[in-house]
């Protein structure tokens, strides 16, 4: 992706992470995670369906295409329990995409 001719990439913020903090018995998440629109229902879905609050989403780039929109979340509760509640939304990423491409 670019803007305005510069090349983005996560060490300018496109990127989907999680910090981790506590204990295995009681912790807590909170990241973000970047997607482009046709995966915001989906990720929505899986986040609510895993106990993980939504924090914010919103977009920075004006004008940009693709369109990517940033999620912030965070959660609490087992360690593990979050982790593969993460993972859950890693797997949506670019699932969306590929389904979209192959009914073209």
């Amino acid at each position: 992706m670019k803007e305005h001719g510069a090349a983005l990439n996560a060490r300018m913020g496109l990127n989907t992470w999680a910090a981790f903090v506590g204990t295995q018995e009681d912790a807590a998440i909170a990241g973000d995670v970047a997607m482009l629109e046709q995966e915001v229902t989906p990720v929505l879905k899986t986040l609510r369906k895993n106990g993980i609050d939504v924090v914010a989403i919103h977009d920075h780039m004006i004008e940009d295409r693709p369109v990517v929109i940033f999620l912030h979340y965070w959660g609490r509760g087992r360690a593990e329990k979050l982790a593969t509640s993460f993972k859950a939304v890693l797997d949506e990423l670019g699932r969306a995409a590929a389904s979209h491409a192959a009914t073209q």
